[in-house]
């Protein structure tokens, strides 16, 4: 046996044991319905499991998409319509958090999905053998031993929209686990030429494996832009809640940034006159949301909560501004979405962890908010009076001069497989 098998082998026998010692554990009293079993729960047996994903014969084969959950969902999904599209290609989709499984059915889309076994070579050779796999993406993080050992050796297996993973040039032990684990890739797709030279300098892998595609998010979000279509019973429920108001939109929000926004009605209740607030909770589960309308009623505020996943998308395409959630206590959230309609974008001061936030916030396209007032400055600078219109497209310009990504990304998976051909014949 030669090295890569023997630790793909190593690995697997760990990861079996972590798994079955955490079924276990959920069984005790107190823990079967923690976030724990929440996770392990249906994993390898049942309708959520990578078992119940049906075979589909006809076409080229099935391509394979690796998720870690909603986000990378999002960033395959331009490369899985071109894949059926224009290489015959049946994608199914693989989640490591439930949460990315939730969303899609959440969201209805028509795609073959499941959450993705625990990482042994076993496991996943089953589940090889129930399909007809020419391809197999991983977007961006799920670099796993056991999946890479199963699928490099017979399938082209791609690493897309990849990023330097975080921490990697302070740490030589990480560099070097990574490193062995990226050069497992039969191809590696970054969003920049600065990430490719980084594969290549500190990971080892071939310059000739590496390209700069770009980032597949904006071609997701310019799609869902141009397509989105909103309910008849959201836009009555919104139309009638605004009134001809403007409307600032607060998406993925949290108690922190609530709190900010109704600290700035609280300054300033003339703001109501011109905006109307439809605020979605990142989290929708009835216990935030009790507490986020009772954090609005304490706050005598007017606004409208909109406890959905799902919708908003839909929800930005009627606002006339954005307030993205999150960056009043850890980090952003996704601005990209809401850039891609053209609207007024603000946030709370820890954004930096974005990099498209930071990029947004220096060419002057997202205001970061650190006060009440600052908030109320802007909402007063961006007020429009009568019937609100769409704001300036300088963020939806922004989003569209970098996409093309998913068609790069097509050519690869399409030069791939015909490599892989040539060599098998």
């Amino acid at each position: 046996m030669t090295i890569r098998p023997f630790l793909a082998l190593v690995s697997s026998c760990a990861v079996e044991l972590l798994y079955q010692m955490a079924t276990v554990a959920t069984r005790l009293p107190g823990m079967s319905r923690g976030p724990l079993a929440r996770q392990i729960r249906g994993r390898t047996d049942g309708p959520d499991s990578a078992r119940a994903i049906q075979a589909i014969s006809g076409g080229a084969g099935d391509i394979l998409f690796f998720c870690s959950s909603a986000g990378e969902f999002e960033q395959a999904r331009p490369v899985m319509d071109l894949a059926q599209s224009r290489l015959g290609l049946h994608p199914m989709v693989l989640f490591l958090s439930r949460s990315g499984l939730d969303y899609v059915r959440a969201r209805g889309e028509k795609v073959r999905a499941a959450l993705a076994p625990p990482d042994t070579v076993w496991r996943w050779r089953q589940f090889d053998a129930r399909h007809r796999i020419k391809a197999a993406v991983v977007i961006r993080h799920e670099w796993w031993p056991a999946f890479l050992n199963v699928f490099s050796s017979r399938v082209p297996v791609l690493l897309i929209d990849a990023v330097r993973p975080a921490g990697s040039p302070e740490s030589r032990l990480k560099n070097l686990g990574r490193g062995y684990l990226a050069r497992n890739f039969s191809r590696v797709c970054t969003v920049d030429s600065a990430t490719s030279d980084f594969f290549t300098t500190r990971f080892g892998v071939d310059p000739a494996l590496v390209r700069a595609t770009g980032d597949t998010k904006y071609d997701r979000v310019a799609d869902r832009a141009a397509s989105t279509r909103i309910s008849e019973d959201l836009l009555a429920e919104v139309k009638g809640f605004s009134n001809g108001r403007n409307i600032l939109v607060c998406g993925s929000i949290y108690d922190a940034d609530l709190e900010l926004i109704t600290a700035a009605w609280g300054k300033d209740p003339g703001l109501n006159r011109n905006w109307a607030v439809i605020a979605a909770p990142h989290h929708v589960d009835p216990g935030t949301t009790n507490r986020l309308n009772q954090q609005v009623r304490q706050a005598g505020c007017d606004f409208l909560l909109v406890p959905r996943m799902g919708v908003l998308a839909e929800l930005y395409s009627l606002a006339d501004a954005a307030w993205i959630g999150g960056a009043c206590h850890n980090k952003v959230h996704n601005v990209l979405e809401p850039a891609s309609h053209g609207i007024e974008l603000a946030c709370g001061m820890k954004f930096k962890n974005s990099a498209e936030a930071v990029e947004l916030h220096r060419t002057g396209l997202l205001r970061a908010v650190e006060k009440p007032d600052d908030l109320i400055e802007w909402l007063r600078t961006n007020a429009r009076e009568g019937s609100p219109g769409p704001g300036h497209d300088s963020p939806a310009q922004f989003v569209m001069s970098r996409t093309g990504a998913a068609k790069e990304i097509c050519a690869v998976i399409a030069q791939s497989l015909r490599e892989t051909e040539r060599s098998d014949a």
